[in-house]
């Protein structure tokens, strides 16, 4: 049952949208407050054949599920005898638990090839960045950023748990990579900090009372970081940009400051062949007018979609922008202490990995293009692109450990048997 309190915010936020919703769909967002959240699944390709997982899930703990049909892998459980957040598969990463909502950003970009380069600016728990790498095949490079220490170790968890090896940490002010890695990456995410005014009230987000300041603030904070995701980003290249708020400051209102410091630069894509919803975003609020291209972006209203309020746009950047360079963080990759195996001693490793477990790592590092390195006795499979592009860059941790090699056979590590 919606509580009064509960009923208090949604009105309170509810009154903000008198001029766009009308009477009926004020209250249908109020309705949809008594219905349950639907729970949603994606399933780890990483893991084996997509299908298969999803049957034998269903099988065994008699779940009612329908395809989530704008996300690839993507499920929602309408039923379940077992809750899918208590069973052994979704701690060994079989599958990421997500609000269908979700999985919308991620589902927006375009992956005509694998190989590229893909910055997360924002990135812990690290739902989206598992999804990133679900869709690029684990090929293209992902730097998962944060800036909030305390949100590393889940995020750096999640990535171990699904098996990513193309990837690596790092905990960084997400404004910064504009100027640090100018016109370096092919696509970028960002699930933007915000207030959460998604006018859907859940036991884990309740809702909760914002202030005008407050969303001034983040709307500062947004404009920086998308500011800094344009810089970093190739020409040609794409930005998701996402919130799970609907207030517009926030949404609408950061694209358009955007698009109007830089009209040659950035466009906001059509995306709504993407999504089943009619979700247009607005063209003014507050006798504010904003671009007319904001109105391709997509205002994911609850009472429209049967989710979580959210906001989501893609722009892709035409030209380059002025930005003035600086050096990014640097240590020496040799100062991590890890160091490149021999051919020798990986042959005897794929080779101990094939015979003991049946598992071939030789096309795995054919299409994922990672190297072996050892520190100490422990060994890990650090990705070719990281090498490549960023190998003096801090990471709080990197592609995926592999195991223990005692001097005559190797000790499989969790995050990789798993």
């Amino acid at each position: 049952m919606m509580t009064s309190d509960t009923t208090d915010k949604i009105n309170q936020s509810l009154n903000r949208f008198t001029d766009i919703l009308s009477e009926t769909e004020r209250q249908e967002i109020l309705d949809i407050q008594q219905k349950p959240l639907p729970m949603g699944i994606r399933i780890n390709p990483l893991k084996g054949e997509p299908q298969t997982i999803i049957r034998d899930l269903v099988n065994q703990y008699g779940w009612v599920v329908s395809p989530v049909d704008f996300c690839e892998n993507g499920w929602m459980i309408k039923y379940a005898q077992t809750p899918p957040g208590g069973t052994i598969e979704h701690r060994m990463g079989l599958y990421y638990l997500q609000d269908p909502a979700s999985m919308v950003p991620v589902s927006l970009f375009d992956f005509q090839e694998d190989e590229l380069l893909i910055l997360d600016m924002a990135a812990s728990p690290g739902g989206k960045t598992t999804h990133l790498v679900d869709r690029t095949h684990d090929r293209g490079f992902i730097l998962a950023n944060d800036a909030s220490k305390s949100r590393i170790p889940a995020l750096r968890s999640v990535l171990a748990a699904w098996g990513a090896i193309n990837q690596a940490v790092v905990q960084y002010p997400g404004e910064s990579f504009g100027s640090w890695y100018p016109e370096t990456f092919d696509r970028i995410l960002l699930d933007a900090p915000c207030s959460m005014e998604n006018l859907r009230s859940t036991a884990t987000h309740p809702l909760r009372d914002t202030s005008v300041d407050e969303r001034l603030r983040l709307q500062e904070r947004q404009v920086q970081l998308l500011t800094g995701a344009l810089g970093a980003l190739k020409t040609g290249g794409q930005i998701v940009y996402a919130t799970c708020s609907l207030a517009p400051e926030e949404d609408e209102a950061v694209l358009d400051a955007l698009v109007r410091r830089y009209p040659n630069s950035v466009q906001i894509d059509d995306i709504a062949d993407k999504v089943p919803f009619d979700v247009p975003g607005l063209t003014s609020f507050n006798q504010q007018v904003y671009h007319p291209d904001v109105a391709h972006a997509l205002r994911l209203w609850p009472h429209r979609t049967g989710m979580s309020g959210f906001f989501c746009a893609r722009l892709t950047k035409r030209n380059p922008i002025s930005i003035v360079q600086e050096p990014p963080p640097a240590r020496a990759f040799s100062k991590t202490g890890l160091e490149l195996t021999g051919k020798d001693l990986q042959y005897q490793i794929f080779n101990q990995i094939r015979e003991n477990y049946g598992f071939d790592l030789e096309p795995v590092q054919e299409s994922t293009g990672f190297e072996v390195f050892s520190r100490h006795e422990q060994l890990f499979l650090i990705p070719r692109h990281y090498l490549a592009h960023f190998s003096n860059l801090p990471f709080e941790y990197i592609g995926l450990p592999l195991g223990r090699w005692n001097g005559e056979k190797i000790e499989p590590a969790h995050p990789f048997i798993n």
